[in-house]
């Protein structure tokens, strides 16, 4: 199965399963990819994440529902996932705009969340600078705190921000983030922000140490200022390079950015995403 359609079959899976406690977990084990990769290009290529989308159609069918039949609003709050009625009343009235029991009057305006289909374009308009490159285990040392995907694009800068103001850029080098997908359960994986170390290095208090496995990395040079640089060649890896491999696919839930010295602003700043990879069978 090749990238573009392992995302259409995980869409049509999470539609099949939508009321059934489907998940982002459950979709990337269907298609047997990594639950933090789905997730990522997910987010990438649609612009909301995966438990968004999930809560959108639920509401949306709720909706057709209330204005269909006569169903009670405590069967539909249980059916999409809710633990109350006044938990789905909250989160219905935020998509919506309006409550379930006004929803059903005729003529009430209902917002829509439709089944998404993905449709990749390619283009190729810039050339891509990447490499392939294998690589033995390395251990890394630095700053690490668990995120989810659904806050990490705003939580992640943060972070960053905390790190330098709190000083810790005297402890370690802030030569990687690193994204580490512990477990595929409730969708949460761990950011280090850090550097190389030997393999028996003593840490700092209050950092943590990390082996980072052997793999082969295809490695994608950016260039020109953050965040930009790497938000855009991000777009690129999951919406041309991914879709347009007939060689490569992704191995692992490991995800590192490469950050060199020099002027982050600057249009001709160097950095690098790094992406687990391994040959097609």
């Amino acid at each position: 199965m090749d990238w573009t359609e392992s995302l259409n079959e995980a869409l049509r899976y999470i539609e099949a399963e939508l009321f059934n406690g489907v998940d982002g977990g459950r979709a990337a084990k269907h298609v047997a990819m990594s639950r933090f990769y789905l997730e990522k290009a997910f987010s990438i290529l649609t612009g909301t994440t995966i438990s968004e989308y999930i809560r959108a159609r639920r509401l949306s069918i709720a909706a057709q529902e209330l204005q269909a039949a006569k169903v009670k609003v405590i069967d539909l709050a249980y059916r999409c996932g809710y633990d109350t009625p006044e938990s789905f009343s909250k989160a219905f009235t935020r998509f919506h705009g309006v409550s379930p029991s006004r929803a059903r009057r005729p003529g009430v305006p209902l917002r829509c969340q439709n089944p998404l289909t993905i449709k990749i374009t390619l283009e190729g308009a810039k050339v891509m600078d990447y490499k392939i490159e294998e690589m033995d285990a390395f251990c890394v040392y630095g700053l690490e705190r668990t995120f989810h995907e659904d806050t990490s694009f705003a939580e992640i800068p943060k972070f960053w921000g905390e790190f330098f103001t709190g000083g810790y850029q005297n402890a370690v080098c802030p030569m990687y983030g690193i994204s580490l997908e512990l477990s595929p359960e409730g969708g949460a994986f761990e950011y280090l922000i850090g550097d190389n170390c030997p393999k028996d290095k003593v840490v700092p208090e209050g950092m943590t140490k990390r082996e980072i496995p052997a793999h082969t990395w295809a490695k994608f040079a950016c260039t020109g200022p953050l965040p930009g640089s790497i938000q855009d060649m991000n777009r690129r890896i999951y919406g041309e390079w991914l879709p347009g491999n007939t060689e490569y696919e992704i191995a692992g839930s490991v995800n590192i950015e490469v950050y060199f010295e020099g002027d982050t602003s600057a249009p001709d700043y160097r950095s690098e995403i790094w992406m687990p990879v391994r040959k097609k069978s």
